[in-house]
């Protein structure tokens, strides 16, 4: 009798609604136990002779099918299922498919039979992408610690299976305190200057906490909302010394779910892990991947963008100070700046501007940015209407070239408790090809955690929203329209930070340009565009007081990168995050600010890499001048950049695909010492 697991068929689309609970730990050991024996035949097989096709893409295809199925299960984790049997059974099976790729890794015989065929003479005739992928498998195979004795590849297994344990806790914590706190508002007035929406949604928290009124929970986009209109300034001060001081030993719920044990703990483990590999700290052996020479130059890059920005930093310092005292505040504390820069920001708009958001209808920006990549890119995108789906908002398109389905983006907009509180791209497939010449196409989930609408509402998105749409949207074109057919290569998250985050951060670029908005913008009611003066009015608006948040990207990188340098140097993280708000004083943080206890960033994968954000957009900036150059619509030029950037996939440095793009090198004054390849 045939086996009916979904997750054990061969799908085009991932089967999502049709996965229960029981369908996992089955289907996952069962891919487990297929692989070992495929391994067991591979190296067989290839120990003596290792080949292209019955080595790398037969370790492939089976490293596919495991990825393939959890990138399944991951996604369907982001929604809520009865009981706890889910979660069970999804742990059960993240940690099975960890144990195996750790397993995997430490096969000595896989490791010598890459070796062996990337020593070989067949090996030395290889185009540089075969050779790509070879170094990048052996130095996986490495930073396993597949070359160290015995007992220290022991030590390491335990110092890995530490680390992720402490990152789960963390995010647990943050978890839990963030569920922990909500404040109920029976007096609707207590709410003045929040958008009507807004208010719409806090009183829809009230309902399903079973009472009237509206309630006000600690998730991303009420903070964002309070702190820029909450004319309740009391408030505002409650919620900022809520939300900054979350998993910590600080606030409302001090020491409950404390993060500072538990990241002094994950820290030091990273550091004794990079030690035993032979790298200095954590920092220096996360660049290994980036572009980056040396954590002296990221320190030094950071430093000079904060030297750059100062000047503009204090400025504005100076002038909302000045606002602040108009408007009766003798001394602008945290939880004034954001509110009191966006009164600024309304200051330079019309009135029928102040409601922004009114032309940026997520189902029309939708259609325009699909449009304009059709035009940019040479491809057509269409939605479909029927296929499998994990949550009934979901939304899939279909991406196709001459005729043919060359990939598919999945768009999963709102935010819901049981996802992340920030939006991110997931990659369930990556493109490449089998030893037959089977072609298998990518897929890209973007999750975009806008706040979810009433049912007779449309979605509308302010500026922020309009560029985490672009922003992730640019990350699911790189993944889907690679040429790359290597399994090793052509997948976003296959690239180190800095190089993932680049086309993200370009495409965030379009939605600064004149040109652009004045065409991307329609009221979502009448469709009327605005003029070249609005939308002069508009910039002019958005790029007043947005040096808070620069900022703050610049002491995240800045404190996330010196954590992961100084675990020699004594310092605790708060004389750490102190050290760097010397540096960066116009910030301001108080004294209490916990930051790092909620900084979900550390352990989602970019420990040592948040200023990968800072170093993508410098190369950003300097790429859309082109863009700008030619005309933001140029078709060729979106041609060219598909070519040099998109179609390699990580065959290549970004950098060299970055000359080519603009024919010519790039400036060595980008950063402050040589750029590495």
């Amino acid at each position: 009798m045939p086996d009916i697991n979904p997750l054990l068929q061969r799908w085009d689309l991932p089967p999502y609604s049709a996965v229960r609970a029981e369908h996992l730990v089955p289907a996952i050991e069962k891919i487990i136990s297929d692989n070992r024996q495929a391994i067991s035949d591979i190296i067989a097989s290839q120990s003596a002779f290792p080949t292209w096709d019955d080595l790398v893409l037969a370790v492939d295809e089976a490293d596919a099918r495991l990825d393939e199925a959890m990138g399944i299960i991951a996604t369907l984790d982001t929604v809520k299922h009865s009981g706890n049997t889910w979660e069970i059974t999804s742990g059960t099976c993240h940690v099975a498919a960890a144990q195996y790729k750790t397993e995997k890794l430490s096969n000595q015989a896989l490791f010598q039979a890459y070796r062996h065929l990337a020593q070989s003479p067949a090996a030395a005739n290889y185009d540089e992408s075969r050779k790509a992928v070879l170094h990048k498998i052996l130095r996986r195979f490495r930073f396993s610690g597949i070359e160290l004795p015995q007992d220290q590849q022991q030590q390491l297994a335990r110092l890995n299976r530490d680390i992720s344990a402490l990152e789960s806790q963390f995010l647990t914590h943050l978890e839990n305190a963030s569920a922990a706190w909500s404040k109920r508002i029976d007096d609707v007035a207590q709410l003045r200057g929040l958008p009507l929406a807004t208010k719409d949604r806090l009183a829809l928290n009230a309902r399903q906490a079973g009472h009237e009124g509206w309630l006000i929970t600690l998730d991303q986009d009420t903070y964002n909302q309070l702190m820029a209109y909450a004319e309740n300034r009391p408030l505002r001060e409650e919620y900022f010394i809520a939300f900054s001081t979350r998993a910590s030993d600080r606030g409302p719920h001090a020491g409950r779910f404390d993060n500072g044990p538990v990241l002094e703990s994950l820290l030091a483990q990273r550091h004794r892990k990079a030690l035993l590999l032979g790298y200095e700290n954590f920092a220096q052996l996360k660049l290994e991947n980036r572009m980056a020479d040396s954590t002296a130059q990221v320190l030094g890059f950071l430093r000079r963008q904060v030297a750059l920005k100062t000047p503009g930093f204090e400025k504005d310092a100076l002038a909302l100070k000045a606002f602040a005292a108009g408007q009766g505040i003798a001394e602008v504390q945290p939880w004034d700046h954001e509110f009191l820069a966006e009164k600024l920001r309304q200051q330079s708009l019309d009135t029928p501007l102040k409601s922004l958001r009114d032309y940026f209808s997520l189902d029309g920006t939708l259609r325009r940015i699909c449009l304009f990549s059709e035009r940019m890119f040479g491809v057509r995108i269409v939605e479909q209407t029927v296929f499998s789906l994990w949550h009934d908002n979901v939304r899939l398109f279909e991406v196709s070239e001459h005729g043919q389905v060359i990939g598919h983006i999945y768009l999963d907009p709102f935010h819901r408790k049981e996802a992340p509180d920030y939006p991110w791209t997931a990659t369930p497939r990556n493109r490449r090809m089998d030893a037959e010449g089977r072609l298998t196409l990518p897929i890209a989930v973007i999750h975009a955690n806008f706040a979810e609408v009433l049912a007779d509402q449309p979605c509308l998105l302010n500026h922020l929203e309009l560029r985490v749409l672009f922003h992730e949207f640019g990350h699911s074109l790189h993944h889907i329209l690679t040429r790359s057919p290597h399994y090793t290569l052509s997948g976003i998250s296959q690239l180190g930070r800095d190089t993932a985050e680049f086309t993200g951060q370009l495409f965030e670029h379009w939605c600064y340009s004149r040109e652009f908005l004045r065409w991307l913008a329609a009221h979502y009611r009448t469709g009327e565009r605005l003029t070249q003066d609005q939308v002069d009015k508009v910039l002019t608006s958005i790029q007043t007081h947005n040096s808070w948040q620069t900022a703050r990207l610049l002491m995240a990188g800045l404190f996330d990168f010196q954590l992961h340098c100084s675990q020699d140097d004594g310092r605790s993280v708060e004389q750490v995050f102190e050290d760097v708000q010397r540096e960066i004083p116009h910030l301001k943080l108080s004294a209490y600010s916990r930051l790092a206890n909620s900084f979900d960033y550390m352990v989602t994968g970019y420990g040592a890499s948040v200023y990968a954000y800072n170093w993508s957009d410098v190369l950003a900036t300097e790429t859309f001048k082109r863009f700008e150059r030619d005309w933001v619509f140029n078709i060729q030029t979106g041609k060219a950049f598909r070519e040099a950037v998109f179609s390699p996939g990580g065959s290549r440095s970004l950098l060299s695909s970055l000359e080519a793009f603009l024919d010519r090198p790039l400036a060595e004054d980008l950063f402050p010492a040589a750029m590495g390849s």
